[in-house]
């Protein structure tokens, strides 16, 4: 059998647990087809110059002592440096793409078989460069036979928000893909209102792994100090967030831990630098793996809980999109596990015991329906 060329467009890696997670399941998951597969490593444009306003206000602020640092891009990359090693040891990626034009070139004559854009929010405009190109707009110039898929494709949220003009363009665009699928359910609406194309409702790429194909993974990790305790990821800290994990290790009594840091670059001094540094994704995933309960305000917080069996409360986001959350936990029957505020957190939600066994059945029929998504409009099986 010809081994399938495929290209994966998703949103630029490096910055975030969930991002770099699926499109790491999702390559791998092709992988295993027995696809040859490539991930574009999309950037944001460099900036060839770089104001003087920002750096004299945080000057100012240094000196008026309301940070303790001047934070630089060279010191973020430092923080995030653990993520951009799995990206670069883990995930096959192109070449640095930053540029429309240079997009375009450097798929000329690359002859892949297919393009598969997904997943995370690669159709919410305010996350994706250029959204044209998330829609393949360059195929058509570069006069590329390829096959356009979309898999679990993501705007985010409920509403719409394309402009008159970018929503014809790619409306037309959407119009020409082979096949379509998106990741929450009131995305099928906005694909038939909006683009007027049919859409599939399928999983995250992260779900069409099983659980123990994280292992190998976690493995390479040492002694779990943490495990037993309770894990709070939260991307947005708030008080009555924390509020919530510590009412939850208080009706539990056991510890709450976080594996985010707790200081940002500009809180700390030079000599503390390492009390901002994100640590690896084999820990994060270890961190998941071992708690005794999760508290979250992340997707793929949710989406890991799921699948190591944690019990769990996924905060509602609605800065980041609540689409997300209500689709995937009305997959699993878990919208109970959904909260807005510390007073939903009772203390019977906490200690619900969730059906796992249902729950894993039910994983395992909508993993299923994604392995055939991608048999069939990738493989043709």
């Amino acid at each position: 059998m010809v081994r399938k060329k495929v290209a994966i467009l998703t949103q630029p890696l490096g910055h975030n647990y969930g991002g770099i997670l699926q499109a790491y399941a999702l390559q791998t998951y092709l992988k295993k087809l027995g696809c040859e597969v490539e991930t574009l490593d999309r950037r944001a444009p460099e900036v060839e110059q770089v104001s003087v306003k920002p750096h004299v206000l945080n000057l100012a602020r240094l000196l008026l002592g309301r940070i303790k640092s001047i934070p630089t891009a060279k010191k973020q990359a430092r923080v995030l440096e653990e993520l951009a090693r799995f990206r670069d040891d883990r995930i096959t990626m192109s070449s640095k793409i930053t540029g429309d034009q240079e997009l375009r070139e450097y798929y000329r004559g690359r002859n892949f078989d297919a393009f598969i854009v997904g997943s995370d929010q690669v159709w919410r405009p305010r996350y994706s460069p250029c959204i044209p190109n998330f829609f393949l707009d360059f195929l058509d110039d570069i006069e590329s036979p390829a096959k356009r898929i979309a898999y679990a494709a993501s705007f985010g949220i409920n509403e719409w928000e394309y402009s008159s003009e970018l929503t014809e363009k790619c409306k037309s665009l959407a119009q020409e893909f082979d096949a379509i699928s998106v990741r929450e359910s009131s995305a099928v609406d906005l694909c038939k209102e909006m683009l007027g194309v049919s859409a599939e409702f399928l999983v995250d790429p992260t779900l069409l792994l099983e659980p123990a194909e994280y292992e190998p993974l976690i493995n390479e990790c040492g002694e779990n100090a943490n495990a037993g305790c309770v894990l709070s990821y939260v991307l947005d800290p708030a008080p009555e967030k924390h509020s919530i994990a510590a009412n939850v290790g208080n009706s539990l009594g056991i510890t709450v831990f976080s594996i985010k840091p707790k200081h940002s670059v500009a809180q700390v001094r030079t000599k503390d630098f390492y009390k901002c540094r994100f640590p690896s994704v084999e820990s994060w995933l270890q961190a998941f793996q071992g708690a005794n309960f999760i508290v979250t305000d992340s997707f793929h917080g949710a989406v890991f809980s799921i699948l190591f069996n944690k019990p769990f409360i996924a905060v509602g986001n609605p800065v980041r999109g609540m689409a997300r959350f209500e689709s995937l936990l009305s997959q699993f029957g878990l919208s109970d596990r959904l909260v807005e505020s510390p007073l939903e957190v009772t203390p019977e939600l906490v200690h619900n015991k969730i059906e796992w066994d249902s729950v894993n059945i039910r994983r395992a029929a909508l993993a299923n329906m994604g392995h055939q998504f991608l048999a069939t409009h990738l493989l043709g099986e």
